[in-house]
């Protein structure tokens, strides 16, 4: 008889704990849906108005657009920000950073889709990118005062391939290709008698990379 009633007791009390779990569980998912409920909500969806819609002869270049990052042998950084193509244009932004932090210089750059002047219907539109070059605290170097100008020869594939005109002209082209999903290649080429030597800057989608601490190297080492 006893060992019926510890018996009985047992699986009351075992009962009772089940029932008080499920309690706690509850209590716990309505704690977890009031939560949920105080959370901010989504954010709507923005409208742009149609006069943002980009122009035609922009959209084989909308492979720019993003925030695009390399490294140099000398560890010193290249940064080029692109914006999506909107209305006429799309801008740029590049900055060089140096070892020790601080800008090495700054260019701002700006891609336009120009309807032929009047008079010169049955001229396609032309897509020209201006480029002006600034110091390292903006100030406009003495011999590069004027912008400098580059037009669009030719576009596609991811691919877009720009030419110096007027004092750029020593610039035979400036070659931004995508070199896989999220890798850039930049490519400047200048004539044989410029004193200048091409190169080609190799970025990467500022996602893709990873910052080190902030520990500032001597720019002497």
């Amino acid at each position: 008889m006893m060992q019926h009633q510890v018996g009985s007791f047992g699986a009351v009390r075992t009962v009772g704990l089940v029932l008080a779990s499920l309690a706690l569980g509850l209590g716990a998912c309505k704690a977890g849906s009031k939560q949920q409920q105080t959370l901010a909500p989504a954010t709507p969806m923005l409208e742009l108005p149609p006069n943002t819609a980009p122009a035609p002869e922009l959209l084989p270049l909308a492979f720019m657009a993003g925030r695009w990052v390399s490294v140099n042998p000398n560890k010193t950084v290249n940064e080029e920000h692109w914006s999506s193509p909107r209305g006429n244009h799309m801008v740029a932004l590049y900055r060089q950073i140096r070892r020790d932090g601080k800008p090495a210089l700054v260019e701002v750059s700006l891609v336009t889709a120009e309807k032929p002047a009047a008079g010169s219907e049955g001229q396609p539109t032309k897509v020209m990118l201006r480029l002006r070059h600034l110091h390292a605290n903006l100030e406009v170097p003495e011999n590069r005062r004027e912008l400098s100008l580059f037009e669009l020869k030719q576009a596609g594939d991811n691919r877009a391939e720009f030419v110096g005109v007027g004092d750029a002209a020593q610039v035979t082209s400036v070659v931004y290709r995508l070199t896989g999903p999220d890798t850039l290649a930049v490519d400047v080429n200048f004539a044989p008698d410029s004193k200048e030597k091409g190169f080609t800057m190799n970025y990467t989608r500022e996602a893709f990379s990873r910052q080190a601490s902030a520990v500032i190297q001597d720019p002497a080492k």
